[in-house]
């Protein structure tokens, strides 16, 4: 999934911040985020993100593996 994560975390906070503030900017920043998003809801987006973090997650994993294999056998490296 590619998806500007910093503008959407930015979108979120405002819509977040303005519906418990109950302020009128609230309708304004659901719909900046609605556009933002495109044909997408929250909920599609945060099921991509956490698959995504958990691959992620597993990839790193992997590496520290591989990265500890190699300290310990340093002439596998080769």
């Amino acid at each position: 999934m590619t998806i500007d994560k910093q503008q959407l975390q930015k979108l979120l906070w405002a819509e977040a911040a303005s519906f418990r503030a109950d302020c009128a900017d609230w309708k304004r920043n659901t719909e900046a985020l609605d556009e933002f998003l495109g044909e997408k809801t929250v909920g599609e987006v945060a099921l991509e993100l956490l698959s995504e973090n958990e691959a992620l997650r597993k990839e790193c994993a992997r590496l520290t593996e591989d990265n500890l294999a190699l300290l310990e056998n340093p002439g596998d490296a080769l």
